[in-house]
């Protein structure tokens, strides 16, 4: 009788624990059910890694943009630069036109001031894209969400360089690879009319310098330089150096010199030759 009150005795922690694994909430799922409540019909859903994804789109551009972009875009990001995985759920809100992406931005979250193009909501574990302008800020978006659980406190000027090194790029075997793009002509324009910054000033600004009246400019000047290391192949050992050493040399500016092996000032030199090359 003890032998068989034993077995019954075990057999009832085990379902316990079976039933209990089962009830655990699924944050996953549970970010599709809150979306699909959001959105209701018109939508498509769907998961790419730890994003989970809601389109007013075609069924297959909405695939390719959640298997492609968005799945294969993380998983070489992952590859590249970050060592430390979001262990959460990141909604993303696909819209395929400005109308319905301005409409759903101020019903779901009360926002009216909103990029052209699209924006991620740090507090909210976000991402709102107007689909219809490319998925070039969808891929800097990514980027910062990404980016936050393993380099939590990067400064401004990197997030927003290496974020904006991503709008226009190519897909590799080895990872993404940042090509020209449309911020150029901002940065010649900033040069001539001297409303750049020099670089050991640009590594120290705050978020609120970055993103004063010149912000066009300080994203145009980061955004290359971060594409000066890339075709160097530096960026990636400069992202873990200063990640890594961040308490240090919070700007960066360190972690530069040693790696490039010169003065910021004679880097700035052959930064600006090199981009003064780009077409």
């Amino acid at each position: 009788m003890k032998t068989m009150r034993n077995i019954w005795w075990i057999a009832a922690c085990c379902l316990c624990m079976i039933l209990g694994q089962c009830s655990q909430a699924d944050p996953y799922a549970d970010a599709e059910r809150g979306m699909r409540a959001q959105l209701g019909a018109g939508f498509r859903y769907g998961r790419a890694e730890m994003f989970v994804c809601a389109g007013n789109l075609d069924k297959q551009t909405f695939n390719d943009i959640l298997s492609g972009t968005i799945g294969e875009g993380a998983k070489l990001l992952w590859k590249q630069y970050f060592t430390k995985k979001p262990d959460y759920p990141i909604r993303i809100y696909l819209f395929k036109d400005e109308k319905t992406y301005r409409a759903y931005a101020k019903s779901l979250f009360n926002d009216t001031d909103v990029s052209y193009f699209g924006y991620y909501k740090p507090d909210k574990r976000a991402l709102v894209m107007n689909i219809g302008t490319g998925t070039g800020t969808l891929v800097h978006e990514m980027v910062h969400a990404l980016m936050e659980p393993d380099f939590p406190d990067a400064p401004t000027w990197f997030s927003e360089g290496l974020a904006s090194l991503y709008e226009q790029c190519n897909y590799t075997s080895t990872g993404l690879v940042g090509l020209v793009n449309w911020r150029l002509p901002v940065l010649r324009e900033g040069l001539k009319k001297k409303t750049t910054l020099p670089l050991n000033e640009l590594v120290a600004t705050t978020r609120a310098e970055f993103l004063d009246e010149n912000l066009g400019v300080h994203y145009a000047q980061a955004r290359y330089f971060c594409q000066y290391l890339q075709d160097r192949g530096l960026l990636r050992d400069f992202y873990s150096g200063f990640r890594d050493g961040y308490k240090k040399d919070p700007t960066g500016a360190n972690t530069l010199e040693k790696l490039l092996k010169k003065p910021l000032p004679e880097v700035e030199q052959d930064w600006l030759a090199w981009a003064a090359t780009l077409e």
